[in-house]
């Protein structure tokens, strides 16, 4: 069994408070780091020898994928875990794709972020969906960048606030965002939030 030590990474403080009383018994945990400020991830993961990020998927004005992307085009090699009130099976698969090791659904009993977090720590991936092949061409289809940008604009941000959170022009939001419309084959936003709910 591998041990951690363990950042919660999350901008509810409640949330850290939890999840850190939840896991601080567990054998695999060395030690827990809580932190709400995403840009201060990079140092604390080099302070503490962090090697397991339990992170939500929306961070206030950062994008945990995101985040996590850059994480590990920096060189982080340790293990990943979403904790997400996102209960899209979508938004796991993205998980999947980033390379992450497990992704839980706040709505789930909290047990399940222990069982998560044991089974990553024995060798295995914690990932409770069976992909389709409609979900994977989509979210195959989608880039990077319009990930991100689908993930603020169905968190009710405005093509200014995206453009500003991911230092791009308001043009190049509207862009994106007719991208994923078409991909999505839907007109407006109500529509695409209905289709990725479903999924």
């Amino acid at each position: 069994m591998s041990t951690f030590n363990c950042l919660i990474l999350d901008d509810h403080p409640l949330v850290c408070v939890a999840i850190k009383a939840l896991l601080t018994n567990l054998p695999c945990i060395n030690s827990i780091e809580t932190e709400m400020d995403a840009s201060k991830v990079t140092t604390l993961i080099k302070q503490h020898d962090i090697n397991l990020i339990i992170v939500d998927v929306n961070l206030g004005d950062h994008d945990g994928f995101d985040l996590v992307r850059r994480m590990i085009a920096r060189g982080y090699k340790g293990k990943v875990l979403f904790f997400s009130a996102e209960s899209s099976q979508m938004f796991s698969e993205i998980a999947l794709k980033l390379g992450a090791d497990g992704y839980v659904c706040k709505s789930e009993n909290h047990s399940i972020l222990k069982d998560a977090v044991e089974g990553i720590a024995n060798g295995y991936s914690f990932f409770k969906f069976v992909p389709t092949r409609s979900t994977q061409q989509q979210t195959q289809s989608l880039s990077q960048r319009e990930t991100a940008v689908m993930n603020y604009l169905l968190q009710g941000k405005s093509n200014r606030e995206v453009a500003a959170i991911l230092s791009i022009s308001d043009k190049t939001v509207s862009t994106y965002k007719k991208r994923i419309m078409d991909k999505y084959a839907v007109s407006n936003l109500l529509e695409l939030s209905k289709v990725t709910a479903r999924q």
